[in-house]
């Protein structure tokens, strides 16, 4: 699995709304390419935050926007994605950032791979550079999980001008062409008491993201 690399420098928070739909997609597991979320961390993350460029007359129908496709819920949902990303961004880039805001958005596995992995990054002296492209196309249908709401927000990031580097040297910690460049993630958002949480996603390999 390709995990969102959890090392980040000081990130320009951008998040692209492109939403093609707000039909239901559920996370896709044990297709070809596909994995769950976190297991290696082969993929610098995050994210470059811009809203939707206003429609421009052509040809083609202008891609709805999320005001105009998107429930309220939908929206606390994929407006969660973006700040996790962003908190996750902040944490990486630093070896001095507090976790604790990434611990508090994040539960279950993806919590525990997330502390995990930037305690392996502190250990070495590692932080992300440059910033990571997310575009939020689609969200299904809220539904029921053990008595809590969950929507699964569909979501593509693009890490091409991400890196993880050695704090001192500078140097990228992967091998050149060894890492994948964007991903389509499934990632389940979690109503809970304390508000809205990441919760377990799936990805995996893209040729590219919607522009």
């Amino acid at each position: 699995m390709k995990h969102r690399i959890g090392g980040a420098a000081a990130v320009a928070v951008v998040a692209v709304l492109l939403l093609s739909s707000c039909g239901g997609q559920q996370p896709r597991s044990g297709s070809g390419g596909s994995e769950s979320w976190g297991t290696a961390p082969q993929q610098p993350p995050r994210t470059t935050t811009t809203p939707p460029s206003p429609s421009v007359a052509s040809s083609s129908p202008a891609k709805p926007q999320p005001s105009e496709t998107f429930t309220p819920e939908q929206l606390e949902a994929a407006n969660t994605v973006i700040e996790y990303f962003r908190i996750s961004d902040e944490v990486s880039s630093s070896l001095d950032a507090d976790p604790q805001p990434l611990k508090d958005i994040t539960m279950g596995q993806t919590q525990e791979l997330d502390m995990k992995e930037i305690e392996e990054y502190r250990q070495h002296g590692q932080v992300q550079t440059g910033t990571t492209i997310v575009r939020i196309t689609g969200a299904s249908e809220t539904r029921k999980d053990d008595d809590m709401e969950v929507i699964t927000v569909q979501t593509c990031t693009d890490t091409s001008k991400a890196d993880i580097v050695d704090s001192e040297t500078g140097k990228s910690i992967f091998e050149p062409g060894k890492r994948s460049m964007r991903l389509t993630w499934n990632i389940d958002v979690v109503k809970t008491g304390e508000g809205w949480k990441i919760g377990d996603s799936t990805n995996e390999d893209a040729l590219g993201c919607p522009a």
